[in-house]
């Protein structure tokens, strides 16, 4: 079946590690004509391969945002997703109209809790990876040129975007944050659906949400919803929100406009702005269970979000990243008051956000297929964790010591192939008005981000990374995952 990816010759740093690949469901998406309209925005998108009523595991999620010159203003519209099968009426409430106004810029992203997604139909403009190799959980169709107008507009002086503004700990954080990033940054979206009664999908529109509040709401574990639902309002900061007819208050954070305020305001914790590398598990190419570094696929990531392309490999460094990266494990070793008194987003993997934070931290700190920082920097994971019978994490301590070493630079990266910085080549830009269709989702795909009745297992310093848990909302007394 066609996916549409971004085809050309990929540089591929001379390294490569052997894994043993962890296969979940691999979804496949088809797009609807004419997706950037308003009538291609409120057509519901045909799933395939995964059920979206099995949405912790296998559900898949839109976000669409929608730039108007005229006002200078972003209104965001989440798309609809149906099975193969499902009709209007019976098995799904029919979208809401969008709004596109003349002129406007429409960017789409994509996210899905399943190991990968695909995207079929009508995806010209749209970017699901490089070649063969798919970005696995993240696409998006015109993002880039989304982000470049919205970007343009904010230099310009007219679109305003709020600063992040200060809370417990100095400054919220932002996306591109290393105090609260991960081994794949940037990724997935803040789209919310409704489940109702077991069986019928709809959007999480204000008359929706208010005609079925026993409904589940149906989320995407995300780096945005992260920040945006727990860590801001545990630090006491307030998310950049936009108007939207598919939020049942009206208004919802995106991932357009999280990457447009951290682009904004660029974070100086850790050195400067988190930025995607090469070494992000998104970003780079796994053949059937063998991963390589690609600049190419790295920058193509990072034009989808809106993030600076990286001139050469030093310019997205895995080793440099690991070194800003230490932050993280600090800051949250500081937290530990007040992110122990804070809801787990992941009940099933830890009993608190501290414990949640920590046990993030360390996966992403970890090996390959993880960030690999403790193999640059020759150390053993920083972090402790302590699980109970279920697996769930109930404590954690870590170790800053090594990690001020490590953003000081006492500890030196000691392992150059994982490192892989000293090669060196010119970066090679490629827009999605390049992308072409070519059949396969690729294998091999390692997917960290999965199923709700799992999380981290600690075992003589190394850590094994299974799938994880859906972060948890409560709507209306209903336990929703997400």
């Amino acid at each position: 079946m066609p996916s549409f990816l971004a085809k050309g010759c990929a540089l591929i740093l001379s390294l490569a590690f052997a894994i043993t690949p962890t296969f979940a469901q691999d979804c496949v998406l088809t797009v609807p004509p004419n997706p950037l309209s308003a009538t291609g925005l409120a057509t519901p998108y045909i799933l395939n391969g995964c059920n979206q009523i099995d949405f912790s595991n296998q559900g898949v999620f839109v976000e669409a945002a929608i730039f108007d010159p005229a006002t200078s203003t972003i209104t965001v519209y989440n798309p609809l997703v149906v099975n193969q099968g499902m009709k209007a009426g019976t098995d799904f409430i029919a979208p809401v109209p969008a709004t596109v106004p003349a002129g406007a810029t429409v960017g789409i992203w994509f996210g899905t809790n399943a190991a990968t997604l695909t995207l079929a139909g009508s995806t010209q403009g749209c970017v699901n990876g490089l070649g063969n190799s798919i970005f696995g959980q993240f696409a998006h169709c015109n993002g880039d040129v989304f982000m470049k107008t919205a970007q343009a507009a904010v230099t310009a002086g007219k679109l305003q975007v709020p600063p992040p503004g200060t809370g417990t700990g100095g400054t919220c954080p932002t996306v591109r944050d290393f105090r609260v990033v991960d081994m794949d940054q940037s990724d997935n979206v803040d789209t919310t659906y409704l489940l109702i009664g077991g069986n019928k999908l709809a959007q999480n529109t204000p008359a929706n949400a208010a005609a079925n509040p026993t409904a589940e709401e149906l989320t995407n574990g995300s780096d945005n919803a992260l920040i945006n639902d727990f860590l801001a309002p545990a630090l006491g900061c307030t998310s950049f929100t936009v108007s939207s007819v598919t939020a049942p208050s009206g208004k919802t954070a995106s991932l357009a406009t999280n990457e447009l305020q951290a682009n904004s305001f660029p974070s100086t914790f850790g050195g400067g702005p988190a930025l995607v590398p090469l070494n992000d598990d998104f970003a780079v190419i796994n053949t059937n269970g063998v991963i390589t570094q690609s600049l190419q696929k790295t920058n193509l990531y990072r034009a989808g979000v809106g993030q600076p392309q990286a001139a050469n490999i030093a310019g997205a460094s895995g080793t440099a990243y690991c070194k800003s990266y230490a932050i993280s494990g600090i800051f949250i070793a500081q937290q530990q008051g007040l992110f122990t008194g804070k809801t787990s987003p992941a009940p099933a993997v830890a009993n608190n956000l501290f414990t949640f934070m920590a046990q993030r931290f360390a996966a992403s700190f970890g090996p390959v297929p993880a960030l690999g920082c403790t193999t640059i920097f020759g150390i053993q994971n920083p972090v402790t964790l302590t699980t109970d019978a279920a697996g769930v994490v109930t404590a954690a301590t870590i170790n800053t010591a090594p990690l001020q070493s490590i953003l000081a630079g006492q500890i030196k990266p000691t392992n150059t192939a994982a490192a892989a910085t000293t090669a060196t080549a010119a970066a090679t830009s490629v827009s999605s008005a390049q992308a072409t269709q070519v059949f396969g989702h690729g294998t091999g795909q390692v997917r960290h981000k999965g199923g709700n009745n799992s999380g981290f297992k600690f075992n003589q310093g190394n850590f094994t990374r299974k799938r994880i848990g859906r972060y948890h909302r409560r709507r209306e007394g209903v336990v929703a995952v997400y």
